[in-house]
């Protein structure tokens, strides 16, 4: 049993709220704002419970002069985002959104884009080799990225160091690739005759179109995450 002098600490999302009374903790209980489930702190135990696992709480009086309890624990924290995590600052949860959402479904949409515009050139045509070889490299190391963006993503919402350090070194492999895709092709339409070009349908040029801002924006993106990341690494709460 505590002791009449003892003060509460509530937790709710990740942050301690008090000190609190007994009456005020019983009176947030009777109106429905908090639960037994809810986790709250004793300046006498020194620990972090469940309400209901706290017995008889006797009549106490506030102190202000006493010291803040430590952090509450991460059973208190909010479970229902799968994506996110609350102690990260929003920006970084739309890194982990990018990363393990965005990212998947933006490597298969541009996978099908591919597949659907088909090559540059003509079958018979001297470059077509290299055209199917570009191609075939692009989705394989945009693959690799992809998963190496995705662990990133999942160790950053751990709160894990080495989350923002795999994202960082994704990006920069990204960047650098496609702008090696980006000369590599503009090297292969100027050394190819255009009477060798594929005909497209205006379908086909359509999805081209939208594969082309759609990749200029997430290019934007990524390097604001990148920007972001670097001077903004170490103020967040990873271990």
């Amino acid at each position: 049993m505590e002791s009449p002098q003892s003060q509460w600490w509530l937790a709710k999302n990740g942050v301690a709220e008090g000190p609190l009374s007994h009456q005020q903790i019983r009176d947030s209980l009777q109106s429905n704002k908090i639960s037994l489930a809810d986790y709250v702190y004793s300046s006498d135990s020194k620990e972090w419970k469940p309400l209901s696992d706290w017995n008889n709480f006797e009549p106490d009086t506030v102190d202000a002069a006493l010291q803040s309890p430590p952090a509450p624990p991460l059973e208190s924290y909010p479970t229902d985002p799968l994506i996110t995590n609350p102690r990260l600052p929003a920006m970084a949860n739309w890194i982990c959104i990018y990363t393990l959402l965005v990212s998947p479904w933006l490597w298969g949409f541009y996978v099908v884009s591919d597949l659907t515009s088909g090559l540059t050139f003509v079958e018979n045509a001297p470059l077509a080799g290299v055209d199917a070889l570009v191609m075939f490299v692009d989705m394989l190391t945009s693959l690799f990225i992809t998963v190496a963006l995705f662990i990133g993503g999942m160790r950053l919402r751990a709160l894990r160091l080495s989350g923002t350090t795999i994202i960082i070194l994704s990006i920069v492999v990204a960047v650098a690739v496609q702008v090696l895709m980006l000369f590599g092709v503009m090297l292969l339409l100027a050394m190819s005759d255009p009477i060798h070009y594929a005909t497209k349908t205006v379908a086909v040029e359509l999805i081209d179109f939208l594969a082309v801002i759609v990749g200029l924006c997430e290019a934007a993106f990524m390097v604001t995450a990148l920007l972001w990341l670097r001077r903004n690494e170490r103020s967040l709460p990873l271990t």
